[in-house]
């Protein structure tokens, strides 16, 4: 058996406990290297690595001045050293096979919401990508999921400050009825939580058909 990211051989022994499990396709090492996050302080809602004394990264105070904040937000890696390279890969090389490695990180919480919806991507980002990153790994950890947002090709926001994309036009559309979100658990799932623009403005359109709950999960934190 050979580790999806490093390419070494695996070797664990078998026996009758692990015999019928199915394999984990990543060597000790860079399941250590994976799980690793950067020591500090942090923001105590989106787990950002902060230089200061404040509970609460600015990005967070700015989008809970202008947007309706989620019940809790839930990072499962921090996107740096070997988990920046795994995405890089898994999303601009071709690498889908690199979902599998990402799913192994995702555990049974999926069975506390009624709804799970992952940020799509648009059409031509999935014409020229071949696959939709977010929603492959929940395919790889056999996690139903309901394509409930759609989302408008538009130029990239990485020149932007913050007051500028939140004065941008909403990219997302609702493709479902409004019986369908009502008073339900929803858990908003995206691959790389960075400025929480993209989350934000996704539960903006979410929140119009009046859920019970929002709970955001990303798969790493940038």
């Amino acid at each position: 058996m050979i580790c999806y990211y490093c390419h070494e051989a695996v070797r664990k022994e078998v026996d009758i406990v692990n015999l019928f499990k199915k394999r984990v396709p990543l060597c000790d090492g860079c399941r250590d290297a994976l799980s690793r996050w950067r020591a500090g302080k942090r923001c105590g809602f989106c787990h950002r690595l902060m230089q200061t004394d404040e509970t609460v990264c600015l990005d967070c105070r700015f989008l809970s001045s202008r947007f309706r904040p989620p019940e809790s937000i839930t990072c499962l890696l921090d996107y740096h050293g070997a988990v920046k390279m795994l995405f890089h890969r898994y999303k601009f090389t071709g690498d889908c096979a690199l979902a599998e490695v990402v799913a192994m990180f995702l555990d049974s919480r999926f069975r506390e919401y009624d709804v799970i919806i992952p940020i799509p991507i648009s059409k031509a980002r999935m014409e020229e990508r071949g696959y939709d990153q977010t929603t492959m790994v929940l395919e790889a950890k056999g996690v139903a999921y309901s394509p409930f947002l759609e989302t408008k090709t538009r130029s990239r926001q990485s020149g932007l400050g913050k007051v500028e994309r939140a004065r941008r036009e909403n990219p997302f559309l609702l493709t479902c009825r409004h019986e369908d979100l009502a008073g339900k658990r929803i858990l908003l799932v995206d691959d790389i939580y960075t400025t929480g623009m993209t989350v934000h403005q996704a539960m903006e359109k979410l929140y119009t058909f009046s859920p019970g709950t929002i709970d955001v999960l990303t798969f790493s934190k940038a």
